[in-house]
């Protein structure tokens, strides 16, 4: 069985993108790692991980076989267990690295039969117009996705739903910001602070792209247009952050190498970090906690979706359903020190897991920080996807 992704924290080495796979080097160099990339290729094993009950002869009785590719720690195998026993379902589970796994998987001339996937919002436009890689959804087999079941900036919203089809089920999200240590250092109220000489070699900035690009275009005052920035705002952005840059002891290649740091006292501060961090962190003896400076926050938000080639459809349905039921919810993103979709989840949180964001106000929360894509892969205009990479790679590389 897959470890968690909080109990692994461990160097991901899954960074390269065959292009070949995929799109010609123009249209994008490659995807970067998730907030959530913890651990190393060990667990991402190529012919899947399984999730019993095995039962011999019910392949095509009840559920049957389920393949799914997920993030670890979020394919739900202790917190559905009784249903897959009760239904008969067989989950063999691929584990996903990065998100490039899941596009090449299914962007390929002729894609594996998988039946449920998970996805970034940032990856929205990417893979329902261009790759065109989401199977529509047919709500009345997904009773749980209602208003009645969800908060109203995760129903029907564009993200997801295009042209009154909806392509991807929202399951869990969550914020980007800043992580210290308050037994070393003051609390922070703005980014800027980490400027200030006692944080000199004291923080680490993580290769997340989906966090740091937007949280960088704020910085610089772009972050309104973002990611429609020219490459001129583009090179700005990347010009004022090499002031945070030479602050940073590290570019931490995963958040897991970002806790390995702070618990040894190597940073005191990462850049920009998420809400699972200080769960991590205190397992190995360290407060550290999250703060969202003056400057704002970056939001996350992954969804199911159902590949064209599945073969399974009608157990990928229900087990999509149960996803985003309020019993499962609570259960995956105290796990996971997430946020939920389904506002009935709320009241079966515990109270640390409840206290990460103010469920009064969660559309609030998404109006001050936007869900955003990644920038075009081609444009006139605009940087492209491909620009910022290479600028990017290029601030690292200095």
């Amino acid at each position: 069985m897959a470890k968690k992704a909080h109990n692994s924290f461990h160097t991901n080495q899954q960074r390269g993108t065959d292009m070949r796979k995929i799109w010609s080097t123009e249209d994008i160099l490659q995807l970067h790692l998730s907030r959530r990339v913890f651990l190393g290729g060990a667990t991402a094993l190529a012919g899947g991980v399984a999730l019993g009950p095995f039962l011999p002869g019910s392949a095509h009785a009840a559920g049957g076989d389920l393949q799914i590719m997920a993030w670890e720690g979020w394919e739900l195998s202790d917190e559905l267990a009784d249903w897959r026993t009760k239904n008969g379902v067989n989950v063999e589970v691929s584990a996903i690295g990065n998100q490039d796994d899941v596009t090449s998987k299914f962007s390929s001339g002729n894609p594996p039969p998988f039946d449920a996937a998970e996805y970034n919002q940032g990856y929205s436009d990417l893979y329902i117009d261009v790759l065109k890689i989401t199977k529509p959804l047919d709500k009345a087999k997904i009773p749980n996705y209602s208003k009645e079941n969800l908060f109203d900036v995760f129903y029907d919203k564009p993200t997801w739903y295009r042209d009154g089809k909806l392509h991807g089920v929202p399951y869990a999200w969550g914020l980007n910001a800043l992580v210290y240590a308050p037994d070393k250092v003051e609390k922070p109220a703005s980014y800027t602070d980490l400027l200030k000489p006692e944080f000199k070699g004291k923080i680490a900035i993580v290769d997340d792209t989906l966090a740091t690009w937007p949280l960088a275009a704020t910085l610089a005052g772009f972050g309104s247009k973002f990611p429609h920035l020219t490459k001129d705002e583009m090179a700005s952005t990347f010009e004022n952050l090499v002031k945070y840059r030479d602050q940073a002891r590290v570019i931490s290649l995963t958040y897991g190498d970002a806790v390995s740091l702070m618990v040894s006292g190597e940073v005191v501060a990462v850049l920009i970090g998420w809400t699972g961090i200080p769960v991590e962190t205190a397992k190995q003896g360290l407060k550290t906690e999250y703060t969202i400076p003056k400057e704002g926050a970056t939001t996350w938000c992954d969804a199911w979706f159902m590949p064209p080639s599945v073969d399974n459809e009608e157990t990928s349905y229900k087990f999509i359903n149960e996803a985003i039921s309020p019993e499962i919810q609570a259960k995956v993103v105290t796990r996971n020190a997430a946020g939920v979709v389904s506002s009935k989840a709320v009241e079966l949180l515990p109270p640390e897991t409840k206290a990460l964001f103010d469920y009064s106000d969660v559309n609030g929360i998404f109006k001050a920080a936007p869900l955003l894509g990644i920038p075009p892969l081609k444009s006139a205009e605009h940087a492209t996807y491909a620009d910022w990479v290479a600028a990017w790679n290029e601030f690292k590389a200095g």
